[in-house]
């Protein structure tokens, strides 16, 4: 599904990536691990469109993800959830799912919906709770959702 192929990447003369490859199968986890400044996140900005590589390739679904922007690659089903969450606190479980769901792929909200509730039962149970109220483990739900 996710294919990195000997990424480079430099901020400004200082290189942090060098010929960097993984390969992410479907339904596979992957986890990326590393002590702090290893590029762990400048990878993951570079996989999202937030950065451009100075080498290397990426594809996703066959796909070259090389000079799209992010919120094409997001319609091409590839997130990128920062840490953080960065959810909107005061508004409800299910006003953050229907805000997060505006990109042209995800119109038919009401599916979206359905699918984020299988995933996660408790957003359905909590959809009117604000979500600055939940759990942090509850937050990252519905970060990912």
């Amino acid at each position: 599904m996710l294919e990195v192929e000997q990424i480079n990447f430099a901020y400004g003369a200082q290189q942090v990536l060098w010929d960097v490859s993984l390969v992410v199968r479907q339904n596979e986890f992957v986890a990326l691990v590393g002590s702090n400044g290893a590029g762990k996140t400048t990878l993951m900005r570079i996989i999202s469109g937030l950065l451009t590589p100075a080498s290397g390739s990426l594809r996703f679904q066959g796909h070259s993800l090389i000079g799209l922007s992010t919120h094409r690659i997001c319609e091409l089903g590839l997130i990128h959830i920062p840490e953080g969450r960065k959810l909107f606190p005061q508004m409800t479980v299910r006003e953050n799912l229907e805000l997060g769901a505006y990109s042209p792929a995800l119109r038919r909200k009401r599916d979206h919906l359905k699918r984020i509730f299988r995933l996660f039962p408790i957003l359905e149970e909590r959809q009117n709770q604000e979500a600055g109220t939940l759990s942090g483990g509850e937050q990252q739900m519905l970060a990912i959702g």
